[in-house]
């Protein structure tokens, strides 16, 4: 191959890829935001001018080669669609519509006059198209294409002087391809300038332009690549194709080498790059080919079990619209049934043994959620293939729909402390504003009567007793925790209730057991359960009280009271823990409630239950390890 034949394909190549890229910049790309790349685009459409006109200029026929001078003398057009990018590129905050209508003149009058020097220099030059080395014609410039070559690096150097300007007012992706851009650029003056050593009187030959392809590509994707992430996917492929090709280059040079040695003669008459281009459009077919074979092997192997795209983008949006993992479960098995035309059965916890039905169990592993197919041993490979790939996208609806609830969870439990700091800050104000009328009634009650005053007193007292526990229970509740020996605890507690009901109280904790709590908030748990124990017990023939304490096998202790009172009634027992549900008199309604809370603040739980002997039982659960030192609930 000729190094004619070589130069000749490297500008044709150069002037394809300057075409194409060129015209995408310029009309492919609608985003307002990106309109500083069409004057990018007119530099790629001028160097593939610039590049074209050396082959032009090397035929016969005069108006070949006079139009590829013209072009070649149209220098000046390339520098100033570069000076128009630079400014919109690092033009700072402002709207891409606006900035271009203000510069609009300007660009106009830098267009115009880079017209007048390329006209000018084509009427007045001299320049000469003489053979030189094994070019049948290569430009030698005279004064008025010198000028032309001046007036070019010119308006370069300003560009790039507002380039580096650009740089210390931009942010970090500008900055990067402002960089990208000086590289490229360094590279492409290299590779170009060579054109002028016939007009130096240099007989070399110019190598460097033959790699004029590379500075088209290179420095439109270091910019492009901060600004378009779809450009550096067809980066991947093309970095992916040159490895290939280069591979198969080296390989098929290996091979000729050894041809002779394993009795492939003929290889070696075939020159090595015919043999590299036939290598290269069988690899390209092979290629073009994998997508519609692999389609028609899958028909073959898994008949009826083609997924269109569509469907899987249907599947998918579906399986991430269900907002709970029953609906996610429903709807799953829905789909996958309507498709397969058998039952299935899909679970996200280990299924029964009993189960025979071909099952999706999808279950959550540290690494994400997995899918195991279970009992799908007589189904055909078509129904075992959708099924897999329908469990892949039920595994990515799940770790959606978890995150999903995740946050959702976050969100409500935020809003709830939000409205528990407005409800304390109410419930202080209201304590404040009702205490001040009482503190006045009880003054005024002086002057009545013994038996009216004591009334008064009682139900001024009922009233400081439901102020007090509303300021409980819905003020700031901060725990300060200490470890608490829970026999002696519980049997001071007792004593007091003892006292004030005349009930006995029987304690069976044994002295080992040890609470990490809040001292004054378990104590507010015991005598609130004590008391309403106490006052439902009283009254009844051998009323008794009962203290349990005991650890579980899961680390937590349980504390018990139980007493043989009259029952909860079923219809008030799903209640028990809600603001106001009280059968006591003179309770406020709040105290199991508050109970709730403190134990909500311990990381603890607290429910009603019937164990024998005992008609009543509430069980309060701490774990050991007890809550954190700063724990708080608002």
């Amino acid at each position: 191959m000729s190094l004619l034949l070589v130069f000749n394909t490297a500008m044709l190549i150069t002037t394809l890829a300057g075409t194409v890229v060129g015209c995408w910049l310029c009309w492919g790309i609608k985003e307002p935001q990106q309109i500083a790349l069409r004057p990018l685009g007119g530099f790629c459409l001028g160097m593939a001018i610039w590049c074209g006109s050396h082959v032009l200029i090397q035929h016969s026929h005069p108006v070949m080669s006079q139009l590829g001078l013209l072009g070649l003398l149209a220098n000046p057009f390339i520098p100033t669609t570069f000076l128009h990018f630079a400014l919109l590129f690092i033009a700072p905050g402002d709207n891409p519509q606006q900035l271009r209508q203000r510069l609009r003149k300007p660009i106009a009058i830098l267009y115009l006059l880079a017209l007048a020097v390329t006209l000018v220099s084509f009427k007045t030059t001299d320049a000469f198209l003489l053979p030189w080395l094994v070019f049948p014609a290569f430009i030698v410039l005279d004064t008025p294409g010198w000028l032309n070559l001046f007036y070019t690096i010119v308006v370069g150097v300003i560009a790039h002087a507002i380039l580096i300007w650009g740089w210390h007012i931009s942010n970090a992706n500008k900055r990067r391809s402002i960089v990208a851009l000086f590289l490229a650029g360094g590279w492409g003056l290299v590779l170009a300038s060579s054109f002028v050593l016939p007009s130096l009187d240099i007989a070399w030959f110019p190598y460097p332009m033959l790699l004029l392809p590379s500075y088209v590509l290179l420095l439109v994707y270091g910019i492009v690549r901060y600004q378009l992430v779809v450009v550096n996917r067809w980066a991947v492929r093309a970095v992916f194709w040159l490895c290939i090709l280069l591979t198969l280059l080296l390989l098929i040079t290996l091979f000729t080498s050894v041809a002779d040695l394993l009795g492939a003669e003929p290889f070696t008459d075939i020159p090595l790059w015919e043999l590299w281009l036939y290598s290269a459009f069988v690899l390209f077919i092979g290629s073009s080919l994998y997508r519609p074979a692999q389609r028609i092997a899958e028909k073959l192997i898994y008949p009826g079990a083609q997924l269109r795209e569509q469907t899987l983008q249907y599947w998918l949006s579906t399986l991430q619209n269900c907002g709970s993992w029953e609906t996610l479960k429903q709807t799953a098995t829905q789909l996958l049934e309507k498709h397969l035309s058998m039952p299935v059965h899909i679970c996200f916890e280990q299924p029964s043994a009993s189960n025979t039905i071909p099952t999706l169990f999808c279950k959550r592993h540290h690494q994400g959620w997995q899918l195991h197919l279970l009992h799908w041993e007589n189904a055909t490979p078509a129904a075992i293939h959708v099924a897999e790939m329908f469990g892949t996208l039920l595994a990515s609806s799940c770790r959606g729909l978890q995150q999903q609830l995740y946050l959702a969870e976050q969100t409500q439990q935020r809003l709830q402390e939000q409205h528990l700091v407005e409800l304390g800050a109410l419930a202080a104000a209201m304590a404040h504003e009702l205490r001040n009328p009482l503190n006045i009634i009880a003054m005024a009650s002086t002057q009545c009567d013994q038996t009216t005053r004591h009334h008064i007193k009682m139900q001024i007292e009922r009233a400081d007793h439901l102020i007090t526990d509303m300021l409980c229970y819905a003020g700031p509740l901060s725990l300060q925790l200490e470890p608490l020996t829970l026999r002696p605890f519980c049997q001071s507690i007792a004593h007091y209730i003892e006292q004030r009901y005349q009930v006995p109280i029987s304690i069976e904790v044994t002295n080992d057991l040890t609470l990490n709590a809040d001292r004054h908030r378990l104590q507010q748990v015991l005598t609130n359960l004590l008391e309403n124990a106490a006052a439902f017990t009283r009254n009844v023939t051998n009323g008794q009280i009962h203290i349990s304490a005991i650890k579980t096998a899961n680390n937590t202790l349980q504390l018990g009271i139980h007493n043989n009172g009259p029952a909860i009634p079923e219809e008030i027992q799903q209640h028990l823990f809600q603001p106001f549900i009280s059968k006591r008199q003179g309770g406020s309604g709040l105290g199991l409630a508050i109970i709730r809370r403190i134990m909500d603040a311990h990381h603890g739980q607290v429910w009603h239950t019937q164990i024998e002997p005992w008609s009543c039982s509430f069980i309060c659960e701490f774990p050991q390890h007890g809550a954190e030192d700063d724990a708080s609930r608002e």
